[in-house]
């Protein structure tokens, strides 16, 4: 289904690539030294979707072909993969006064999933930044535009929008599954696996399901808290 008012992705994702690739593709990544560095003591509060069992099993197939090109790379764990539909508060380390809050975070949240229907967002291929590999994400209507819309405006009319899109305006809906660590042994052979693998199917995510969730900045499942699911109801046109 086509939406005119959806951001154009798939020249965001393109850019992404574009900005990212001189440098990655001669093994210039931004390695994440919080992840060398042990448990990330940072947290936020999230709303997200999760993948399904076969959605997850595609994305760990392009681990899996990351990995055997450079091994020292960090694979998101199966546990941990999501799409973030948005950041209700930014990970800092000073997240004390903003959890204390997390009822009224909960309840903005409600408002704005309202009576909104479950939705489907189609994963095809990889795109990188410096620091990270991404996969694809492209909604099939305009429901998250409308969610996150609903949301931003629900949290600054309760007064907790203080850190709302601070790093960035949250336009995609892609799923991070490989983060750099090191700098490549063979920036040659991973170039070529990215490259191959930049517009490969990988299926889609249907979100009938949200979760609320205390995170560090990796969605690790050792720090993820729920605060609450929220579950929407069935598309219109569904049988």
């Amino acid at each position: 289904m086509s939406d005119s008012s959806l951001p154009d992705l798939r020249a965001h994702y393109d850019a992404m690539w574009d900005r990212a690739w001189p440098d990655v593709s001669r093994g210039d990544v931004e390695c994440d030294l919080h992840l060398a560095g042990g448990l990330d003591p940072r947290r936020g509060l999230t709303l997200v979707a999760r993948p399904d069992a076969a959605l997850a099993a595609r994305f760990e197939a392009v681990q899996d072909a990351l990995l055997a090109a450079d091994p020292r790379q960090y694979r998101q764990p199966l546990s941990d993969l999501h799409m973030t539909v948005l950041s209700l508060f930014t990970v800092t380390e000073d997240y004390a006064s903003h959890l204390a809050r997390r009822a009224d975070y909960a309840a903005a949240a409600r408002a704005a999933l309202g009576d909104l229907p479950a939705f489907e967002i189609g994963f095809e291929g990889i795109t990188i930044s410096r620091g990270a590999v991404l996969a694809k994400g492209f909604p099939r209507d305009g429901t998250l535009e409308r969610l996150r819309a609903r949301l931003r405006d629900a949290l600054r009319a309760r007064g907790l929008d203080g850190t709302l899109d601070q790093r960035y305006r949250l336009v995609t809906a892609h799923s991070t599954v490989l983060r750099f660590v090191a700098p490549p042994a063979d920036p040659a052979r991973l170039a070529a696996v990215l490259a191959a693998m930049r517009d490969v199917p990988l299926g889609t995510m249907r979100a009938s399901s949200l979760q609320l969730v205390i995170n560090d900045w990796y969605m690790s499942s050792a720090a993820v808290e729920p605060v609450a699911t929220f579950t929407l109801r069935p598309p219109s046109d569904a049988t």
